[in-house]
C-alpha cells in the first residue's frame, strides 16, 4: 500500500513539475471564476517598471519602455510549447479587439526560425522579441515555464499575471479593462 501511495504522490509531483500548463474550467463562460492562475497587483504594490528591450523576430529593435503610456499585454511563449500553441489563436483575436498593445517574448527558442513559423502558423501579426535573459526582468514574476501572460499598466509596471494559457479573450479582456480603468 505504501509504494502504491509513494507511487501517486510522486506522479502527482512529476505532473506539477512538468513543462508547460494551461488554464482549464472556464465552461461555458469567458472567464476563470475562482481567480485560478491569475494574480492581481494592487497599484500600491507593483515593482518599478519592467525594462524589457531587444531585437524582435523581424529584425527590429523594441523598447517596452516606449509603449508606456497605455496598457502592454507581454506573452511569454514557445513554439514548442503545446498550452503556447491552444492559446496563439486567442491572443491573435485578442490582440486585435483590445486597446492594448501586444507583445510577445519568446522563451528558450532553439532557432529563431521556430519561433517565425510559430507566428506564420497562427497569424501573430504583434511583435516578438527573442529572450536573451530579459524574462529576469519580470523580478518577482518571473515565469517558470510558458505561457505566461503579463498586463503592464500605463507606468510599465506589472499588474496581472495569467499563469498557464489563455483559453479566453474574455478572460484577457476583463484584466485590461481593470488595468486600464486605474485597477
Amino acid at each position: 500500500m505504501r509504494r502504491v501511495v509513494g507511487a501517486v504522490v510522486a506522479l502527482l509531483a512529476l505532473t506539477a513539475l512538468s513543462g508547460c500548463s494551461g488554464l482549464s474550467g472556464t465552461d461555458d463562460v469567458n472567464y476563470r471564476t475562482d481567480g485560478a492562475g491569475i494574480v492581481q497587483v494592487d497599484p500600491d504594490d507593483r515593482a518599478g517598471p519592467v525594462d524589457i528591450a531587444g531585437t524582435t523576430l523581424d529584425g527590429d529593435e523594441l523598447d517596452l519602455a516606449d509603449l508606456r503610456g497605455g496598457v502592454v499585454v507581454l506573452n511569454v511563449w514557445g513554439s514548442w510549447c503545446t498550452p503556447c500553441r491552444d492559446e496563439a489563436p486567442v491572443l491573435k483575436l485578442a490582440s486585435e479587439e483590445l486597446d492594448a498593445e501586444f507583445v510577445g517574448l519568446s522563451f528558450r527558442e532553439t532557432s529563431s526560425d521556430n519561433a517565425r513559423s510559430f507566428e506564420r502558423e497562427y497569424g501573430i501579426e504583434y511583435p516578438t522579441i527573442t529572450d536573451e535573459e530579459q524574462v529576469l526582468e519580470l523580478g518577482r514574476f518571473v515565469p517558470r515555464t510558458p505561457p505566461s501572460t503579463y498586463v503592464l499598466d500605463a507606468e510599465g509596471r506589472v499588474a496581472a499575471v495569467i499563469t498557464g494559457a489563455v483559453t479566453s479573450s474574455g478572460t484577457l479582456e476583463d484584466v485590461v479593462t481593470e488595468v486600464a480603468d486605474g485597477g
